[in-house]
Parts: structure tokens; sequence; C-alpha cells
């Protein structure tokens, strides 16, 4: 597949920023964020009544303007990793054209080829200091079919913030009331007085040659990991902790064969919670910004664990963090306490001895809901995120299954996607079929 580039222009929004809100400053949480971009790629068939692609471009460029307007940090600038400048520098905006027909395409969307329809690299530090907040591409199949890749600067949102930010948009393209959002100010996780905060490296693991695959878990076989997964005590696990543990358990059998002469003795698994509901008092529901936590299951040999074991592992995790680990967020020492269990967090990961995992789940964000005007998306996919030891999980278009980006070192990697437990329930990179 070749891609051919056609024009790049700048989208302001449609009317300025009041002086007032030029200034926007970044939470802690924001400031900890590491520097590089959040993509999300969505493709949208042909089916026939789709407008001509000039038309429904320019209908995404209007209602980017607008949707700028409302979400104004968007076209600013970000300064020091302290602040957003917002002085209406606009959105990147790029068109272009795919010598490919999207159900071609997607009958094997690697990586790479993926990597293509987005406007910048992910790992790309301008997202920090300097860069756009907001990056759009917009390309042509020859059949008509087109995806909108975005890209957003993680010092601005999260995963859930890019749901509430593309609901605005889409709902500006069809003309209806877009959903209340609010930015979330400093106020709510501030950062200390006179202390900077560097931004965090985005090569994460770039001393190792990293491979990243996609897994499919359809509904009928999460049902019977979800069965496998089950104990006593959890006798119905959710469909992330199955697949979570499902990932983690290959994941540390394939660091273990691959470093035989030096292999781990400890095994983490790091989560992502979303805390927003979790907060007292809690944030706006459609709150943008990055409102993020973290818990660690416990730190546990690589050796051969049971998947109930491992459910049980995670479910303590959260457990814990709900009762204790949400005081991290609030009260005056909140800078303190979370810095002090990011340095943990970070002398685990930086060992040899320890297998570090991340896990991040996306799942009832409502990315399939997206629609511009001429139908909602056929597929919605991340790419891929080249971070080592790194876990995506995102719905698969029916709502029941789930899609998985894993990234590992390359020969972990060989070894984890033969491993036979692995494959008994995921589909190593299926074709995406596009059903009307």
């Amino acid at each position: 597949m070749e891609l051919q580039i056609l024009s790049k222009q700048i989208i302001k929004p449609s009317s300025p920023t009041p002086p007032e809100l030029r200034r926007f400053n970044l939470s802690l949480l924001d400031q900890l964020a590491t520097a590089g971009y959040v993509p999300l790629i969505l493709f949208f068939a042909n089916h026939g009544g789709a407008p001509p692609f000039e038309e429904r471009s320019h209908r995404l460029k209007k209602s980017l303007a607008e949707t700028l307007t409302r979400f104004y940090p968007l076209a600013g600038r970000a300064r020091e990793n302290s602040y957003i400048e917002c002085n209406d520098d606009g959105a990147e905006y790029v068109e272009a054209r795919a010598n490919s027909v999207l159900a071609d395409f997607l009958k094997e969307p690697t990586p790479e080829l993926l990597a293509c329809f987005l406007p910048i690299k992910t790992e790309a530090p301008e997202a920090a200091d300097g860069g756009r907040m907001f990056l759009v591409q917009a390309t042509l199949f020859e059949c008509g079919g087109m995806a909108i890749g975005v890209s957003f600067s993680h010092k601005l949102v999260d995963a859930y913030s890019i749901s509430v930010i593309l609901k605005g948009w889409y709902q500006a393209a069809l003309g209806s009331d877009t959903a209340e959002a609010e930015f979330l100010q400093a106020s709510l996780v501030p950062p200390p007085e006179g202390i900077p905060i560097s931004v965090p490296p985005t090569d994460l693991g770039a001393k190792d040659k990293l491979a990243s695959r996609r897994l499919v878990f359809n509904s009928s076989k999460i049902a019977a990991l979800k069965a496998a997964a089950a104990s006593k005590l959890i006798p119905n696990p959710t469909r992330v902790e199955a697949i979570t543990a499902l990932i983690w358990k290959c994941a540390m059998k394939a660091a273990t064969k691959t470093t035989s002469s030096n292999p781990p003795t400890l095994s983490v698994m790091s989560q992502t919670v979303n805390l927003r509901k979790r907060l007292t008092p809690p944030p706006p529901e459609y709150s943008i910004g990055n409102l993020l936590g973290n818990f660690v299951s416990e730190r546990i040999p690589p050796a051969e664990k049971t998947l109930p074991e491992l459910v049980e592992l995670l479910r303590d995790g959260i457990t814990e963090f709900n009762e204790n680990g949400i005081n991290r967020y609030e009260g005056k020492d909140a800078f303190l306490k979370i810095i002090e269990k990011l340095q943990e967090l970070g002398a685990l990961f930086m060992r040899d001895d320890v297998a570090f995992y991340i896990s991040s789940s996306w799942s009832r964000f409502g990315l399939y809901e997206m629609d511009f005007g001429w139908g909602k998306p056929v597929w919605v996919s991340i790419g891929s995120i080249m971070f080592l030891n790194f876990v995506v999980l995102t719905d698969a278009r029916d709502g029941e299954g789930i899609e998985a980006w894993v990234t590992l070192k390359e020969d972990e990697m060989a070894s984890f996607e033969l491993d036979e437990e692995l494959l008994d329930f995921a589909l190593i990179n299926p074709s995406v079929v596009m059903l009307t």
C-alpha cells in the first residue's frame, strides 16, 4: 500500500478564545503524563450513500473549527510542561489518498500500515512542549471508504477524553447539540508550587527491538475464558480481568523462555484506572484531561500461575486501590504521595529481574458510535503503541468481543504469539469483517 499526502492545512477555531482563557494550567497528572501523542483511527466504509470525499472532508474541517472553539486548549501549544498557551494556533488537518481498497487493507492491518493513517508519530516528543495539541488525517481509499486518524497530545488528554472530544466533534458535524464537557483545571490535582516537573520519556524500552500484535477475542471465546478463569472467590470475572490475566500469564512464560540465562524473578502488572467516578467530590462526567490512576497487582515470581490465581491478584489490586489507593489523589499532600508511588513503580520498571507490564482498558467508551454523517465506523483501532510490555484493550465492533494490542520484545513476542493457551482463546491479527 502506498499513501500520498494531498494537502496540509491549519484549522483554527471558528471563534477566538477570550483573553481570560488564554492560559490553561496543567494539573499534576497532566504534567506527569509521558510526552507523545495518543492515537486513534476510525475506518468508514462506502456502502454507496457516502458523499464525495471533498464534501466529507469539508464537513470535517468546518465542524472541527467549531469543536476547537469549544475545546479551546486543543488549538493551543504546551509550554514548559506546566501550561497550555491557548493562542488559537489551531489543529493540523491532512488529506491523503491510499492506493488500496479498504476491504483489502483490512484483511491484514499490520502496525506498520496502520501508522500511515496517523498524522504524526505517536512517540513524537514535541507533544510535550511547543507541538500541536491535536492533529487529524483524513485518508481516501480507492473504493470511496475513508480513514480518520487523530493524534492528541498526552499532555492534555487520556483515552476517555478522546471519546468525549470525538463525540462533540461528530455531533457538531451532524449539527446536533453537543455533549456537555469541561476541561479539568490544575486545581483538581494541583502541582507543587515552585517545583518544575520534568516530562517523562516516550522511549520506554527503546533500547530493545519491540514487536506489537493485535489479538481478537470474540464473545464465545471470552465466555470460555471467563469460565476457565473463574474460582470460588471470583466465580464471574469480568472480560477485562480474564483477558488481562491470560495475556499476563502467556507474556510471563515468554519472558522466562527467552531469557533463560538471566530470567526475571518477579513480575508486576500495573493497570490504569479512570478516577472520574472515584474522586470525592467527583469531577464532571464529561471531563477532559489526564485523570488516570494506577494500581499494581502483587509482585509475583513469573513461575507457572493459574488463570484463576492471576484474576484474584488483579481483583485484589483494584479492591485495594478503591479502598486506599484513591487517597493518593486527594488532599494537600497528593503530590508527595503520587511522586512516591511513581518512584516505586519506576524503580521496579528499571530492574532487570522484574517483568513489568502495563495494561489499559479503553472498553465501553462508545468509539463505534462516531457517525459524522456517512455511517458508523466499521473498525476502530489505536494502531499500536510501541512501549515495552504495554497492553491496550478496546471493544470489538459488536460490543461483546475485545481487541488487544500487545507490545513485547521481539524475541518474547515470537514465543508469546505461538503460546497454545493463548491461541485457545485469541486470534492473531485476523481480517476485519466489514459488516453492512
